[in-house]
């Protein structure tokens, strides 16, 4: 009877004793468990404060139009967060629009500034600033184009003025023949504005039949196509085309 109660004894001891070794055990993995998202948090907070440190100070660089050293601050991080990563190819695409504007390839430049994927004020700036001078710059071109080709004619001008032909001298006759109000009557019928580029060339006069070469000027100026050669009537409004 004795021995019994003993066993019983020791059997509840025994229980007891697992049970504190089995509290102890999850008291450690909970421990554990709490220390690694701890870690993970904290882990990720550092990557957070990287990264909004580097998007500041590349903004700063940007405002002092470092543009370099503000992309290289974004490309040396290890984390990037959507803010930064939008601002570094914003970077890339401005630095090279500034390239191609630099050697004078507008539409390359003008290509590159289409549209702005961070947030950025100092960005948007910098964008802003940038598709001013190529619009200027792409401006002056035309102007410079047009100039060049009016100097350009007026050397051939003056080149066939000094070689002109027997035809070229009939065709000066006829235009100074021609009054500027039948020009404009043969324009108002064909529909030949102006303001559209076309340039009526009279070439030859027969009585009231006026001979006119009709050309239409490109968007930039610099080339006048031929529309095609008319004979107009001013005295019944026919009009035939010949070439």
């Amino acid at each position: 009877m004795t021995t019994i109660k003993f066993f019983k004894k020791a059997m509840v001891g025994t229980a007891a004793l697992a049970t504190v070794f089995a509290l102890a055990g999850c008291g450690k993995q909970s421990a554990s468990s709490s220390d690694s998202s701890s870690s993970s948090s904290s882990s990720v907070r550092s990557s957070e404060s990287k990264a909004s440190k580097a998007y500041r100070t590349a903004n700063k660089l940007i405002q002092n139009h470092d543009y370099e050293g503000a992309y290289e601050q974004l490309n040396n991080l290890n984390d990037h967060t959507a803010q930064t990563e939008a601002l570094a190819d914003d970077l890339q695409s401005y630095m090279d629009a500034e390239k191609a504007y630099k050697n004078g390839d507008y539409d390359s430049a003008k290509n590159n500034l289409k549209s702005q994927k961070s947030t950025s004020t100092a960005m948007r700036n910098a964008y802003a600033d940038l598709q001013d001078k190529v619009s200027s710059a792409k401006g002056s071109d035309k102007t410079s184009a047009a100039s060049s080709s009016v100097q350009t004619n007026n050397n051939a001008t003056a080149t066939t003025t000094k070689n002109s032909s027997q035809q070229e001298v009939a065709n000066q006759a006829a235009s100074d023949a021609t009054s500027d109000n039948v020009v404009q009557q043969f324009a108002n019928k064909m529909g030949f504005s102006g303001s559209q580029g076309y340039q009526i060339i009279p070439t030859g006069k027969t009585g009231n039949v006026y001979k006119f070469e009709v050309r239409q000027n490109n968007s930039d100026n610099t080339v006048a196509n031929l529309i095609g050669i008319y004979q107009y009537n001013s005295q019944t409004g026919a009009v035939t085309k010949i070439a």
